[in-house]
């Protein structure tokens, strides 16, 4: 009996991008980030962010180097930015608001991964010709 191929597990994009990001932030903690790191970062098992490396590696956000190393290709690097900036964007805006920060930061990786990047854009627009000021990124986000 031939076995069958199985199709790639397609892990959604909000999913990668919040990988990416981990990858980002574990960058600035870390020598070398590796797969393991990011599983113990964002709770998750090694098995589905072994997932989601070979997805971010086909897609070419990713490379994997010697001893597992993670890198972020110039793509995944922006995109892995932009997900920060938006992160970062509604983490100060919660808190400016009077949220406090534990709920502020689980409910700013909420909303990040519910608002797609151009509803962001029309919204951040929105806010700055109201005379909203621009949070200031502060980098402190989870995700």
């Amino acid at each position: 009996m031939e076995k069958k191929e199985r199709a790639p597990r397609v892990i959604s994009d909000a999913t990668l991008d919040r990988y990416l990001s981990a990858i980002l932030l574990l960058r600035q903690r870390l020598p070398i980030v590796r797969s393991v790191d990011v599983a113990n970062h964002l709770g998750y098992s090694k098995a589905c962010v072994s997932m989601a490396v070979k997805q971010m590696t086909r897609e070419a956000l990713v490379s994997v180097g010697g001893h597992g190393a993670l890198t972020l290709t110039d793509a995944g690097e922006q995109r892995g930015l932009e997900h920060r900036q938006r992160c970062d964007y509604f983490h100060s805006l919660l808190l400016r608001s009077g949220v406090e920060d534990d709920a502020a930061t689980a409910e700013a990786s909420a909303i990040t991964r519910a608002v797609s990047g151009e509803s962001y854009k029309a919204l951040r627009r929105y806010l700055t010709q109201a005379g909203v000021p621009a949070p200031q990124a502060n980098g402190q986000g989870q995700n």
